[in-house]
């Protein structure tokens, strides 16, 4: 479930604020409440101090009734001169003392001189009133600041939102096919990280389409030539005056008809890879070697080719057989359509600390160092090579290693002969030594 950013603001600086004005009343209501009791202590002590300091005819006229001060509210006694009030009782203890009466709460103070005794008292109701009023002015400019506080987020928000609002429509508008580059300027610094991946990924995006394109009309090129050249082959056909001629002239059509299979295979073997799973599991790369080149045997003997593999241990390591399938044929029909009659393709298996190495030495004539990362791109052939192809075997087999977390690469051989090593370096995954099965 989506939150809004600005509620849970204006929520938590709106409660903080609130708290914030409760802690601030609470500490001047004791502030002030501990300073009133002090106000009133001192009072009461002066009040009996000056009774006590005429105790006859002054104190017997007061003595004559509770002297009430209706805004004070104090009341006084001298003993024995007058009568112990009743809601003293047997309080008169010398000190200060507070009282629970039928006339309310009381501060009471008695004061001993002589054979007198000064009862003062006073209620307490008029301190705690001052103490709440004084709470009460604490807490209310709080209370006035809250929807104060509220609108101000709210409209704060709102404008440094804007740049991210403005950019969300826009996104929204993109052409996703065209993914043009978007300006994300303007925005919150704490959202900037979030920001740059999303400007990252509009441009891995963009990246992405511009190869799908250039892919595309590779593809179509591609297959048009021999889709073209399968059309004028049929028609020839058609105009063969005798059988012996029709047949002569249906070998290059079957050998077009091929070309064209073999392109479709590997641009739906691109296309599958790109776009499917790649489940793992225990794989016997040796098992599956001589797999590959049991396959690619009858091609190897009607050149002349001598095809083997060397493993001198056997690694087995999890990953996708299906993709290693790919790479590792991929890599040997290449070796082999580049390496002239006579020659020879080894494939070679061995442990590499915890994973593994594959390589696919042959003794063609190898390519240049400067052109060997364009060998990888699709559709890419040799300038200076006759040999036919679709040029997607290396692409192919680059796709599914990036797809698996394996590096592929090409190199010259290590006995300084003339070939190309393509080597394939399956780091991070499980190698068990042991015997093939």
């Amino acid at each position: 479930m989506n939150r809004s950013f600005r509620r849970r603001l204006v929520l938590q600086l709106g409660g903080a604020v609130v708290g914030l004005g409760l802690l601030a009343a609470a500490a001047q209501f004791v502030l002030a409440w501990r300073e009133l009791r002090e106000s009133q202590d001192d009072m009461l002590r002066q009040v009996a101090t000056l009774a006590l300091r005429h105790p006859g005819h002054e104190m017997s006229t007061a003595a004559r009734g509770s002297l009430d001060d209706h805004d004070s509210r104090i009341h006084l006694a001298m003993l024995p001169i007058d009568p112990t009030p009743a809601w003293l009782g047997s309080a008169t203890t010398p000190g200060l003392r507070t009282l629970d009466t039928r006339m309310g709460r009381m501060r009471v103070f008695v004061q001993r001189q002589g054979p007198y005794t000064a009862v003062v008292a006073q209620d307490t109701n008029a301190r705690d009133e001052l103490a709440w009023n004084g709470a009460v002015r604490a807490l209310l400019p709080s209370l006035v600041l809250v929807p104060l506080l509220i609108w101000l987020i709210g409209r704060g928000v709102r404008r440094e939102f804007e740049p991210v609002v403005h950019a969300a429509r826009r996104l929204e508008a993109l052409d996703a096919v065209q993914a043009p580059e978007l300006e994300l300027r303007g925005m919150p610094t704490e959202i900037q990280p979030f920001v740059d991946a999303i400007e990252g990924l509009l441009g891995r995006t963009r990246e992405l389409m511009r190869q799908q394109q250039r892919f595309v009309a590779h593809a179509a090129h591609e297959l048009r030539s021999p889709l073209t050249a399968l059309a004028l082959q049929a028609r020839n056909l058609r105009h063969a005056k005798s059988l012996d001629e029709a047949r002569l002239r249906l070998v290059p059509l079957e050998q077009g008809i091929e070309r064209a299979r073999k392109l479709s295979e590997q641009l739906l073997d691109l296309a599958r890879i790109e776009s499917g799973d790649a489940p793992r599991a225990d794989v016997d790369l040796v098992a599956l070697g001589r797999e590959l080149l049991a396959m690619h045997f009858p091609v190897a003997e009607q050149r002349g080719i001598d095809l083997g593999m060397e493993a001198a241990d056997v690694p087995r390591v999890v990953s996708s057989s299906r993709l290693l399938r790919t790479i590792l044929g991929n890599a040997i029909d290449n070796a082999l359509k580049y390496t002239p009659v006579g020659g020879e393709v080894t494939l070679r298996i061995a442990a590499l600390g915890d994973g593994a190495r594959c390589e696919i030495i042959d003794s063609g004539p190898g390519v240049e160092p400067s052109a060997r990362d364009e060998a990888f791109k699709p559709f890419h052939r040799l300038a200076d090579q006759e040999v036919g192809g679709t040029g997607l075997g290396l692409a192919i087999a680059r796709e599914a290693a990036r797809r698996i977390g394996a590096q592929i690469s090409l190199h010259d051989r290590d006995d300084l002969r003339t070939g190309l090593v393509v080597r394939i370096d399956l780091p991070g995954v499980r190698a068990i030594n042991g015997s093939a099965p």
